[in-house]
């Protein structure tokens, strides 16, 4: 199915950035709407990944960051993304709950939208460890025994799943080979020569989720794909 954005803004520049942005990528679906109210009805109505909030009359900035934070406050699962020409407004946005914030005289919106559409790769070993990140703006993969033959955005590997030293060697090597990949290595269940293999081979994070904790991890991932995604801007 076509990654759905809705777009807010006056008349002449939603109409432009639609038409910008279905030039260059006709399989989109794109809507439009005026004002920043119907912005959150119609985010409601459907299952959109982006919604724009475009440049606006300074008076109305609370008004555009106001429906930021609805969107944020009801849940909203796309990436929201707030044009602004002042440093204070792009603030106030992102306290509000946009993703990212931009200066559209110096970022073309809808290069902007079609880069937001992108969703980090996390490859996951253990299926347990999958499941913290159902729902999150991520695509992930699975491996088993043999690490990726291509290369994710973040790399999670749990010591329960790979109780064979020699795999540490392996992983070592494909950091060195992979050093734009971030590598979580996560203690769940080790013995005394998987762990000193495991630390041995440098990678961090290293998580030892007894002490850490399940949370902790998921946020740390979290984290790193946000890196990741800012990074295609």
């Amino acid at each position: 199915m076509a990654p759905k954005v809705v777009i807010q803004g006056e008349l002449q520049d939603r109409y432009e950035v639609q038409r910008l942005l279905l030039e260059a990528h006709p399989e989109l679906h794109v809507d439009t709407v005026a004002s920043p109210w119907e912005l959150l009805d119609r985010a409601r109505s459907g299952e959109y990944a982006v919604a724009l909030v475009l440049k606006g009359p300074i008076a109305r900035h609370q008004e555009r960051v106001q429906a930021v934070a609805s969107l944020k406050a009801n849940g909203f699962g796309g990436r929201i993304l707030y044009a602004g020409a002042f440093l204070t407004e792009k603030q106030d946005a992102l306290q509000a709950g946009a993703h990212y914030a931009f200066d559209p005289d110096v970022q073309r919106a809808e290069e902007v939208v079609w880069a937001a559409l992108f969703k980090p790769r996390v490859d996951v070993d253990h299926s347990y460890l999958r499941y913290l990140f159902v729902g999150e703006w991520l695509e992930i993969g699975e491996y088993a025994d043999a690490l990726p033959e291509v290369a994710p955005d973040v790399l999670l590997t749990s010591t329960s799943r790979h109780a064979v030293p020699e795999f540490y060697g392996a992983l070592a090597e494909f950091t060195q080979r992979h050093p734009e990949t971030r590598c979580v290595l996560v203690e769940d269940e080790a013995s005394d020569d998987v762990r000193v293999e495991a630390l041995a081979t440098g990678v961090q994070p290293y998580v030892v989720l007894r002490d850490d904790g399940l949370l902790a991890l998921a946020r740390l991932v979290g984290n790193l794909a946000q890196e990741c995604w800012l990074s295609r801007f």
